[in-house]
């Protein structure tokens, strides 16, 4: 019997190359430096990613988690929990990969802890703990 599906939807997920991984990877990292430096990133930084994530979803609609998490993530900003920077940014992940997004958000919460500790302050910049989150899921 064959099947019209021949793959697992999260099996297809987890084949992205490496490339492409990198390409995030640094995307993140040139988020951190701006939020480091400026505790702002620029629309025309997070903006063409996040589009780019909602047309690979488009492309790829394997699954409704991806939705989800996105709309959740929209649904803090407009509550007033998330910065708009920031949930451009993990909107775009959790568009991309579930996974990677959840990763950015253990990251972004063990970011918020030290920054805590070290500067006693609540604003955070919170794509560091999103690139910490990302290098995590880029080595499992």
């Amino acid at each position: 019997m064959q099947f019209v599906c021949d793959y697992a939807p999260m099996a297809y997920i987890r084949q992205v190359t490496w490339s492409f991984r990198l390409a995030i990877l640094l995307w993140l990292t040139a988020c951190a430096i701006f939020d480091l430096r400026r505790r702002e990133v620029p629309n025309w930084l997070t903006l063409p990613v996040m589009g780019l994530g909602l047309v690979w979803r488009i492309t790829h609609p394997l699954d409704w988690l991806p939705w989800a998490l996105a709309g959740v993530t929209v649904a803090l900003t407009l509550a007033g929990v998330l910065p708009g920077g920031d949930m451009k940014g993990l909107v775009a992940l959790a568009l991309y990969n579930p996974g990677l997004y959840l990763a950015a958000w253990v990251g972004a919460g063990v970011v918020y802890l030290f920054w805590r500790l070290v500067r006693d302050e609540r604003k955070m910049p919170g794509y560091v703990g999103f690139l910490l989150g990302g290098l995590v899921w880029l080595w499992f």
